[in-house]
């Protein structure tokens, strides 16, 4: 419990999520309502929504309208693997061996790749990251990679198109080198990608990063921000967003051994 000094909403909110991480209120299980943690623990109403809030928040509960708050299941971890080995394009490929095996005679875990692109002009933080005017115009390319129906990561690609204009790579999802990933397609036009930066930090999601994604709002995030480089140039840059709670990042680094 909080020390008498806290706000009295800690003092339930601490109670709470303790109960909830021992097991004593379990996944599925109702969680007191309001009226009952006034009684209970002798607060507000101020103090009992506020704390039932953060719950929400942190993804422990899920409220249902007209119905309470319930002790929300805790979700599978899985793991993805960098360089997509699954899918060409994807940031990073799903470890299906980290999927519950399916019924005898099911099939196996569909994945499927939704993606847009449009012209658009740089936006002022991506074009600092790509060494751009704020008005130069960049292919801007969102994909969502899914496991049967069910949203794994988002990423949004911004390439400049003072490089890929009139060329056959312009829209990266179209023409011959469709799907073969930034390193092939620069290559394919004559520009040699010689180094990847990655930037990995977790935040919270934004509204449509939660909704796309089907995450509680305070639900963690991953957010790699991914820049490929020909000569220090950089020639194309990507956000990357996975559900912190349900996702780990695997990457295979080789190592030339010392002779």
């Amino acid at each position: 419990m909080g020390a008498s000094t806290d706000p009295v909403y800690l003092r339930v909110l601490e109670d709470l999520r303790g109960q909830i991480r021992e097991g004593t209120l379990a996944p599925g299980a109702r969680v007191p309502s309001r009226a009952a943690i006034m009684t209970r623990y002798g607060v507000g109403e101020t103090a009992a929504k506020h704390a039932l809030a953060v719950l929400a928040t942190e993804g422990l509960i899920e409220p249902r309208p007209g119905s309470g708050s319930y002790v929300r299941q805790p979700p599978v971890i899985r793991r993805l693997d960098h360089d997509r080995p699954q899918i060409a394009g994807s940031p990073f490929g799903l470890d299906e061996s980290t999927l519950p095996p399916a019924p005898e005679g099911a099939r196996a875990v569909r994945l499927s790749f939704d993606h847009s692109s449009e012209r658009v002009p740089a936006p002022p933080h991506i074009a600092r990251r790509l060494k751009l005017q704020a008005d130069d115009r960049v292919m801007r390319t969102k994909y969502v990679l899914r496991a049967d129906g069910s949203p794994v990561q988002m990423a949004t690609s911004y390439e400049p198109m003072e490089i890929t204009a009139g060329t056959p790579v312009l829209v990266p999802d179209d023409g011959p080198l469709a799907g073969r990933g930034v390193i092939a397609r620069m290559e394919a036009i004559g520009i040699g990608v010689d180094q990847v930066i990655e930037e990995i930090s977790t935040r919270p999601p934004l509204s449509a990063e939660a909704s796309t994604l089907a995450i509680p709002s305070g639900t963690p995030v991953l957010h790699i921000e991914r820049t490929h480089l020909a000569d220090g140039r950089p020639v194309e840059t990507s956000d990357i967003v996975i559900p912190a709670d349900q996702y780990r990042l695997r990457y295979r680094i080789p190592v030339r051994p010392q002779r």
